[in-house]
């Protein structure tokens, strides 16, 4: 017999430590016995993370647990306060990084290790954090819709953090902005409905036969700065808020888009193919409802798709 479990509020997602990062990592394990919950948020992978200010707390639960199930959490740094036998509360300290919380079924030997990522207060107002140049946010959403408010908090990488996992195949070191290489911190915006709508378009390859790993994401989130300097006009980009990516699909690890549709040419059909097969996810998870092109390959770069989460459909 299995006890329900609760459901409380935020996402988060799982981390295993010492998984890589790139497109060769093989995808780890599902972790069997038990689910968790973040607030009232289902982590249904193996891997998961949450994006939370300084000081908020989260509640961690167990779920779907055997009966004989003994629990323990270990969340080095973190204060927690156990609720009952399968649900915690946890506060997020003051000092922002990467804080993973581990949950043991000690009677199984199970586990799910989970990634807590701490950011710091950010005034929209700024142009710079600590020499890292932001630029300038438009102080009114765009029709008032809140996908379009100015950050209030971003979420500092050190460069030991870039293969912190976000999810089974994405890890957060993928979306940093292409700007000023060698400074680190760097600072991201990023939302969890894009990383699980990435990580739906990598199950809807995989179940296709495309054996992918994760996704390149070209450009994940772009600072108001950056989108500028590279000639970007748009100033309700959704790169800007963390909720699109410019991706591709190489499962060959040659730094182009694959052939998809298995014409033997790589071209922009390739990037229609699976812009098609990201339009599909919308018709089942209306989450993942967003912005979709196909982009042809230039000088530059190979031919690519930009998916986001808007919550309206937008097609150019």
């Amino acid at each position: 017999m299995k006890r329900p479990g609760r459901v409380f509020g935020i996402l988060l997602f799982a981390v295993g430590a010492g998984w890589a990062s790139t497109a060769t990592a093989q995808t780890p394990p599902d972790a069997p016995g038990f689910a968790v919950h973040i607030d009232d948020r289902l982590i249904d992978h193996s891997v998961g993370s949450t994006f939370v200010r300084q000081g908020r707390a989260v509640r961690v639960a167990a779920s779907d647990l055997p009966s004989d199930a003994r629990m323990r959490l270990d969340s080095a740094g973190l204060a927690s306060h156990r609720l009952d036998d399968q649900d915690w509360r946890i506060q997020a300290p003051e000092t922002p990084g990467v804080y993973p919380i581990t949950l043991h079924n000690q009677a199984s030997g199970q586990t799910r290790r989970l990634n807590l990522f701490v950011m710091q207060p950010f005034d929209p107002s700024q142009r710079a954090i600590n020499g890292y140049r932001i630029g300038h946010y438009q102080p009114q959403p765009l029709h008032n819709l809140e996908v379009y408010e100015p950050p209030q908090a971003l979420m500092p990488v050190a460069q030991a953090d870039t293969d912190a996992r976000l999810s089974p195949h994405f890890t957060i070191g993928q979306f940093l902005c292409h700007q000023q290489p060698g400074h680190w911190p760097k600072y991201l915006r990023l939302r969890s409905t894009l990383v699980a709508k990435l990580e739906a378009i990598v199950a809807a390859l995989n179940r296709r036969g495309i054996a992918a790993q994760t996704l390149t994401v070209m450009s994940g989130y772009r600072t108001p700065q950056y989108n500028a300097a590279i000639g970007n006009t748009t100033t309700y980009s959704r790169h800007l808020f963390g909720g699109a990516a410019d991706i591709y699909v190489d499962t060959n690890g040659d730094g182009r888009m694959d052939d998809l549709n298995g014409d033997g040419t790589v071209d922009v059909a390739d990037a229609r193919w699976l812009a098609r097969l990201i339009d599909s996810l919308g018709e089942a998870k209306p989450r993942f409802v967003g912005g979709l092109s196909a982009y042809s390959a230039n000088s530059a770069h190979g031919p690519f798709v930009h998916t986001d989460v808007r919550g309206v459909a937008a097609r150019w």
